[in-house]
């Protein structure tokens, strides 16, 4: 009898715990909506430059949404993404000793079929003249990677340094910073319609959450983009970006 009691009293008090944690998942067609985003604003921005693939890629999806206390309105989700470019260098050099064992076998075997040792022995020869060339691809292949990220409503509070700003216009920014290699920079694209309206008058970016929440689960209130490598190719790349079809991607109503 006294188990039946405090089992009851547990339910009683703390009954919303599971609950609210299935009441504030998100649905699997919110999260693909919020996916989608993202996406845009990879295409936005444009190809890497010339010879640097996609090497790895990683989405941060959220899963759960919360509401303010007072207002009852949602609170901002933070998804982000990223992608790593290199050039290639691991399947450059796959496929090219994949490609070369096969014309190798493929004109050894017809040789010595016909039993041709002069055609053997160049054979030879010519397959270590390409294997040199492919070495010297993938070396060129070998280039120094760039990362970039994408965040959604990524608080921020970045003082604008005149001397480094990369470029500006109405609702974007771009900064540059360097990092601790000095071949390096990390160019950080800030996008609100907003708060960035009259950037020509800020001596600050700052993205803040507005009091209160907002009204929908998905809103998308300012992005940033962030590109880091080597420095002729980021500055080049994020002055390419489509920062029109980026800024599309954000609520320009509050």
């Amino acid at each position: 009898m006294r188990r039946a009691q405090m089992l009851l009293l547990a339910v009683l008090l703390f009954p919303p715990v599971v609950a609210a944690q299935e009441q504030n998942r998100l649905t699997r067609d919110e999260v693909a909506a919020i996916k989608k985003k993202l996406v845009a604003v990879f295409d936005a921005v444009g190809q890497p430059p010339a010879g640097y693939v996609v090497e790895n890629e990683n989405f941060n999806l959220p899963t759960e949404f919360y509401t303010d206390r007072s207002s009852k309105k949602f609170r901002l989700i933070y998804p982000s993404a990223q992608r790593r470019f290199g050039g290639g260098a691991e399947k450059a050099r796959q496929k090219s000793q994949e490609q070369l064992a096969a014309e190798y076998q493929k004109k050894m075997a017809e040789a010595m079929a016909k039993g041709d040792a002069m055609a053997m022995q160049q054979l030879s020869q010519d397959m270590q003249k390409k294997a040199g060339e492919a070495q010297l691809r993938e070396i060129e292949a070998r280039k120094k990677p760039i990362e970039l990220h994408i965040q959604l409503n990524s608080g921020t509070h970045q003082t604008i340094d005149p001397d480094l700003v990369l470029f500006e216009r109405p609702g974007v920014i771009a900064l540059k910073q360097k990092t601790e290699r000095e071949e390096n920079t990390q160019v950080a694209v800030y996008f609100d319609p907003v708060s960035l309206k009259s950037i020509k008058q800020l001596s600050v970016v700052e993205f803040k959450e507005p009091q209160g929440g907002v009204d929908r689960k998905d809103v998308v209130l300012y992005i940033t983009v962030r590109l880091s490598g080597p420095s002729s190719e980021v500055e080049t790349w994020a002055k390419r970006f489509n920062t029109q079809a980026v800024l599309a991607q954000i609520e320009s109503a509050r």
